[in-house]
C-alpha cells in the first residue's frame, strides 16, 4: 500500500498533464473570474446578487468539468495496474485506496489555489466554507471519474459519458430552473447530482443562511427594488439549506462512489480469477 502511494505520487508528479495542466487551468479560470467580478462583496445592487449566484454556479459546473482532464491519465495507470493484479502482486482495491489518498492531496492543492485567488480578488463571504465545499466537490468528481474508468473500455468513451453526466447535472442543480418548476416526473433528478449540494452550500454561505448580517443584507436597484440575502435564497428555494449539512452529504456522496468503485473492482477481480481457473482446468 505504502509503495503504491509512493509510486502513484511520483508518477503524478512526473506527469505535467495531471497536476501541472490542471493547476494552470484552475488558476487561469480563477484569475479571470477575479478580474470580471473584482471586489464583488462590496457591491449591494440586485445585479450583484445575481452575479454572485451566476458566479457560484459557474464555479461548480466548470471546475467539476475540468476534472475530466485526469481521465486519460487514469486509463494509462489502469493498464499497468491490471497487469500487476493479474500477476497476483496485490488486490485492485489496494490500488484504488492508494489512488484516492493521492487524488485528495491533488484536488486539495487545486481547491486551495482556487480559493486563495477567488477570495482575495472578490472577497466573498466565508472563505473556509468555500474551500472545504470546493474540496469535497472535486473529491466527488474525482471519484466519479475513477468509477467510469473501471466501467468503460477507453478514455474517449469515458470522457464523452462524463461530459454528458456533468452537462445534465448543471441543468438539474436548481440555478437555471428552480426545483418547484421541474416536471413532476423529473423532480427526483434534482437530488441525484452532487452539483446540487455544492451550489446550494456556496449560495447559503454567501447569502448568509448561517450569518445574520448576510441574511439581512439588502440588495437594491436604484432604490426602487430590493431583496435581502434571505429573500435571494428563498427565490432559489434553498433558504432551508445549511452548508455544513450539504457538505456532509457531499462527503457521503464521495464515500458511496468510492465504495461502488471498490465493489466493481472486486467483482471484476473475482470474475477474472474464475475465468483463469476455468482456462487452467
Amino acid at each position: 500500500m505504502v509503495e503504491l502511494i509512493r509510486r502513484y505520487a511520483w508518477s503524478m508528479w512526473l506527469n505535467p498533464g495531471f497536476v501541472g495542466l490542471r493547476a494552470v487551468l484552475y488558476s487561469a479560470s480563477s484569475l479571470l473570474l477575479g478580474i470580471l467580478f473584482w471586489n464583488l462583496e462590496s457591491r449591494n445592487s440586485y445585479a450583484s446578487a445575481q452575479s454572485r449566484a451566476a458566479l457560484l454556479f459557474y464555479i461548480v459546473v466548470f471546475y467539476v468539468f475540468l476534472s475530466i482532464v485526469s481521465v486519460p491519465f487514469a486509463f494509462f495507470e489502469r493498464g499497468r495496474i491490471e497487469k500487476e493484479v493479474r500477476n497476483g502482486y496485490y488486490h485492485p482495491a489496494v490500488f484504488h485506496l492508494a489512488q484516492v489518498l493521492i487524488s485528495i492531496l491533488g484536488v486539495g492543492f487545486l481547491a486551495l489555489i482556487s480559493t486563495i485567488i477567488i477570495i482575495a480578488m472578490m472577497t466573498l463571504h466565508s472563505p473556509i466554507v468555500f474551500f472545504f465545499n470546493l474540496l469535497l466537490t472535486l473529491i466527488c468528481a474525482e471519484g466519479l471519474n475513477q468509477l467510469m474508468t473501471y466501467l468503460l473500455p477507453n478514455f474517449i468513451i469515458a470522457t464523452g459519458v462524463l461530459s454528458g453526466v456533468y452537462a445534465f447535472s448543471a441543468l438539474l442543480q436548481g440555478f437555471m430552473i428552480i426545483p418547484s418548476e421541474f416536471p413532476s416526473w423529473l423532480a427526483w433528478s434534482h437530488y441525484i447530482a452532487f452539483h446540487t449540494y455544492s451550489w446550494q452550500s456556496f449560495m447559503a454561505a454567501e447569502f448568509g443562511v448561517e450569518y445574520g448580517e448576510q441574511a439581512d443584507r439588502l440588495f437594491t436597484t436604484d432604490g426602487e427594488f430590493g431583496m435581502t440575502g434571505k429573500q435571494v435564497l428563498e427565490e432559489y428555494e434553498i433558504y432551508h439549506v445549511r452548508p455544513t449539512t450539504n457538505m456532509i452529504i457531499l462527503g457521503s456522496y464521495a464515500l458511496a462512489v468510492n465504495l461502488i468503485s471498490l465493489a466493481v473492482l472486486h467483482i471484476k477481480h473475482v470474475s477474472h480469477k474464475s475465468h483463469q481457473v476455468g482456462m487452467d482446468g
